[in-house]
């Protein structure tokens, strides 16, 4: 934050497991849009690893996340990418239905 080093995740270790229902939850800039977005392969950690069964997403290059991104993981933004025309469940049902393997109604 300007002239500070802000550490938001700094010592962190998760291991989330098949079937779990997780909540994040913290105060304004304790980091949890930035745990989100690497978790899901839109940013890469500083130090540290981030594995996905047996992906290494931190050394993973742009197609490799791109193909992580398309195959395991389903982002909703709030606001951003979402066509104002369609419902929520549209909009997640039109992205559901162009992957590879898309979810069931």
């Amino acid at each position: 934050m300007g002239d500070v080093d802000v550490y938001a995740l700094r010592g962190i270790d998760l291991d989330l497991y098949a079937g779990e229902f997780v909540v994040i939850l913290g105060a304004s800039g304790s980091g949890k849009s930035m745990s989100l977005n690497i978790l899901g392969g839109l940013d890469v950690p500083s130090a540290g690893t981030v594995q996905f069964r047996d992906h290494c997403l931190t050394d993973a290059n742009e197609d490799e996340l791109t193909r992580y991104r398309r195959e395991h993981v389903g982002f909703v933004f709030q606001f951003y990418n979402l066509i104002p025309s369609l419902t929520a469940l549209e909009n997640v049902v039109m992205v559901a239905d162009i992957a590879s393997a898309p979810m069931p109604p």
